[in-house]
């Protein structure tokens, strides 16, 4: 008797654990959309926005990155995809918070 109940209570479970488990990916899947190009735009005009209140030119802030000024150029227009890596360097050089950049996205 004991051993039916254990294992029906193992199968109950492993049932809850799929059921939640299908829940939580529904939500996070319900959570993620396109970033539209609006949101976009305004991101990467927020990067040159950040780069000349922080008075550097593309040629400055190329050389600090050790990339080339053309790199600078397609990230600010939109061009290039913006590597997380240089993200992080460019929001510490313009010593702006990351929220500066992520508040163009609506919610």
């Amino acid at each position: 008797m004991g051993y039916i109940f254990f294992k029906d209570f193992h199968l109950l479970i492993r049932k809850l654990k799929t059921t939640i488990l299908k829940s939580f990916e529904k939500q996070a899947n319900s959570n993620i959309r396109e970033i539209s190009k609006e949101e976009q735009k305004a991101f990467f005009d927020r990067l040159r926005t950040a780069r000349i209140e922080a008075n550097l030119t593309q040629a400055q802030v190329a050389k600090k990155l050790g990339r080339h000024q053309s790199y600078i150029s397609k990230i600010e227009s939109g061009e290039h995809r913006l590597l997380i890596e240089d993200f992080c360097r460019l929001f510490r050089l313009y010593n702006k918070p990351p929220e500066y950049f992520y508040s163009v996205f609506s919610k």
